[in-house]
């Protein structure tokens, strides 16, 4: 999973990026170079069969974030024939950072902190980008269908391409609209920003209560509020102190958790268990994926020599003690290739080899 981070200069789309990757130095102001991550996914449940199994080997899930060059008008479009949004092209969900704190030492770029004003115009950025890529292929095909090049069908690009501008006109973002496999799969190459999901970030000052505006809930956007800043110093503080900080500043659960929760949630992911003395590790999939699939997660063989699975719940197993006493109590279960995994489900694949 990719996340790409966009928001306005001084909104704070650094800052929440040193929360995601502890490690990541801090950015100089007005550099132009894009910074990539990768966040360990956190999991109580990982910790929790870590320390029962002791294994050789301890694997979290991951996911790999990228916080663009800095933008010096709005959140991207083209400078200098450059497209500012090339980095985040590849993501499976954009993470919009909307500034709310007032900070009369960090001037807002346009003077006022007006966080609806803010969200409307990064997502009207976004939308003039698409609309600008679709209406260039769209005037390609009109010259290759007057030159009427034998064996050239492009109706069917033509159509969802025309379905897609008359959207974008309208300011309505591709991700409010449904497509068919085939129009989706046409859509693909053109790396279009406003079909992905939105992750909407309100950074927040410390101690500020905030509610996000009505215009936020819409189809495929979930929003968070959170002090980045605040989140950010707790973050850099050894983890035995971080508990008193986070109770000082009202900071009820990790950013960490709640930031890789969210966007969880938005791209309907959860995450399954492999353990053994060998290793313990989760694997991400797309809920309601089946145990065949889950098997592919780990490795095609897997799937190919599929056989069954044997499954426990995580709460069962935790309930039980051990996989052998959990085989006792009948909490383990035989499933086959058309089962849906569930979120905390512990599996053992069997296949042939």
């Amino acid at each position: 999973m990719r996340l790409g981070i966009l928001g306005l200069p001084q909104a704070g789309k650094s800052t929440l990026f040193e929360i995601l990757v502890a490690a990541a130095p801090a950015r100089t102001p007005g550099a132009r170079k894009d910074q990539v991550g990768v966040v360990r996914v956190p999991d109580a449940r990982v910790d929790r069969l870590s320390s029962m199994y002791t294994p050789k080997k301890t694997t979290y899930a991951t996911l790999e974030v990228v916080d663009p060059q800095a933008m010096g008008q709005g959140a991207g479009g083209k400078g200098g024939g450059q497209d500012l949004f090339a980095s985040v092209r590849g993501a499976d969900a954009l993470v919009l950072v909307v500034r709310v704190f007032e900070d009369p030492a960090v001037p807002h770029p346009k003077v006022t902190v007006d966080p609806a004003r803010d969200l409307a115009d990064l997502e009207a950025e976004i939308v003039l980008n698409d609309l600008a890529i679709v209406e260039t292929r769209l005037e390609r095909i009109g010259k290759q269908k007057r030159l009427a090049v034998k064996g050239q069908d492009l109706s069917r690009e033509e159509a969802v391409l025309e379905r897609c501008k008359a959207a974008l006109d309208q300011e309505q973002p591709l991700r409010e609209l449904e497509f068919a496999r085939e129009e989706q799969k046409i859509l693909n190459g053109f790396q279009l920003l406003s079909r992905l999901p939105l992750l909407v970030v309100w950074n927040t000052g410390s101690g500020q209560a905030f509610t996000p505006p009505p215009s936020a809930a819409r189809p495929g956007t979930v929003s968070v509020v959170l002090p980045c800043a605040d989140e950010r110093d707790v973050a850099r503080l050894p983890a035995e102190e971080r508990g008193p900080f986070r109770e000082a500043y009202g900071l009820p659960e990790e950013g960490l958790v709640l930031l890789v929760r969210s966007a969880y949630r938005l791209l309907g992911l959860i995450s399954f268990l492999t353990a053994g003395e060998d290793e313990v590790r989760a694997w991400t999939i797309v809920d309601g994926d089946s145990a065949v699939e889950a098997a592919g997660a780990i490795h095609t063989d897997l799937a190919q020599g599929f056989v069954r699975a044997q499954v426990i719940a995580y709460g069962q197993f935790l309930d039980a003690g051990s996989e052998a006493k959990a085989r006792e109590k009948g909490w383990q279960r035989t499933e086959g290739r058309e089962y849906r995994v569930a979120d905390g489900d512990i599996l053992h694949i069997l296949h042939n080899k």
